[in-house]
């Protein structure tokens, strides 16, 4: 039998089938459209059609019928107000049983019936207080790379406290505890800054549109340094400055522009989590080349901290193999027998 995981963010979503047997990718579909369509639309209407569209590519092409799917999880910005199906965050610290029993197992006929795992995502558990505004920093939330998160620690021999590194869009910190519960998060626009800049800015003339091409670790470290000499947005100024005064090529100028958006950070990771020395292992996840640009800027950062780089067999599987370890232990509770139809 198979299933379908659906990991859908603010303007794309992946759908993948596996083979529920093997825990293999079967084939995978690429669909372009998020929550960002909702909250222009004003309604999901779109969002529908296309995972529709999205799902049906992946039976065809496939030759399976809606019946083979024994379910499919869905996690992510699919399970927000602006997705398909709300699923309140839960408060860390969580564990996997966590995410299992506030998971909401539903039919669409969008989906034509397949039951479908709409798993939650974690908020920050933080103390009722008197000034949200000066301690709004304790706040955060994460929807998706909880399944990242679950998938990622099931891979790895990790003992003790640590922290996943999760860059995309928006840079995810996961501190994990000692339990390997997930006990709270911090997020950055460090993805959204580095495509704003490239896009919307003078420097859309000094860097291509891929950015980094391969990474260069003598300017992502000049990058990283001139943020915390000159402050990040001077750092920016500089890659104007290299392109009409230097002979430093797209790469090299990409490089330097991405090692200031990571010094800034790490920065905000430093400041928020003020006791590091308890931190046995820091994981950087997410795809190259930013991966590989922070795993290299967190060793330059502080030569004690024991940073692993996860490799693209263990990112690419780690939303799968989070996404069965929800499913699998909520098969084994009955809850699918429960179902809803919407």
């Amino acid at each position: 039998m198979f299933a379908i995981l659906i990991d859908s963010g603010t303007t794309n979503s992946r759908m993948r089938l596996i083979n529920t047997e093997s825990n293999l990718i079967v084939d995978s579909e690429k669909v372009r459209i998020g929550v960002r369509n909702t909250a222009i639309d004003g309604h999901n209407g779109e969002l529908k059609i296309h995972l529709r569209k999205g799902l049906e590519v992946l039976l065809d092409r496939n030759v399976l019928k809606p019946s083979d799917i024994e379910y499919i999880v869905a996690s992510g910005m699919i399970t927000s107000k602006l997705g398909l199906f709300e699923v309140p965050h839960i408060v860390a610290p969580v564990t996997v049983n966590d995410f299992v029993e506030s998971s909401k197992v539903i039919q669409m006929e969008e989906f034509h019936n397949i039951p479908c795992i709409f798993v939650p995502g974690m908020s920050n558990g933080v103390m009722p207080m008197d000034n949200l505004i000066d301690e709004i920093d304790q706040f955060d939330v994460m929807r998706g790379e909880e399944v990242e998160s679950i998938g990622l620690l099931k891979q790895m021999d990790l003992v003790g406290k640590g922290i996943l590194v999760l860059p995309g869009s928006h840079t995810k910190f996961v501190i994990v505890d000692e339990n390997q519960a997930l006990s709270s998060c911090l997020s950055t626009l460090g993805g959204e800054t580095l495509l704003a800049m490239q896009k919307e800015t003078i420097l859309s003339d000094s860097l291509s549109d891929s950015l980094i091409r391969e990474v260069d670790k003598k300017f992502l470290l000049k990058g990283y340094e001139a943020a915390k000499v000159h402050g990040l947005t001077r750092s920016f100024y500089h890659i104007r400055l290299l392109q009409l005064f230097t002979d430093l090529n797209e790469n090299e100028r990409a490089n330097y522009f991405v090692g200031s958006v990571i010094y800034d950070d790490i920065q905000s990771l430093r400041s928020s989590l003020k006791e590091m020395k308890d931190i046995k292992w820091i994981v950087v996840g997410g795809t190259n080349p930013l991966k590989s640009a922070f795993a290299y800027l967190l060793k330059e950062a502080d030569e004690n901290w024991q940073v692993i780089e996860a490799d693209d067999g263990q990112v690419e599987y780690s939303v799968v193999i989070g996404a069965l370890e929800v499913a699998k232990r909520i098969e084994g509770i009955n809850v699918l027998q429960n179902t809803k139809t919407y």
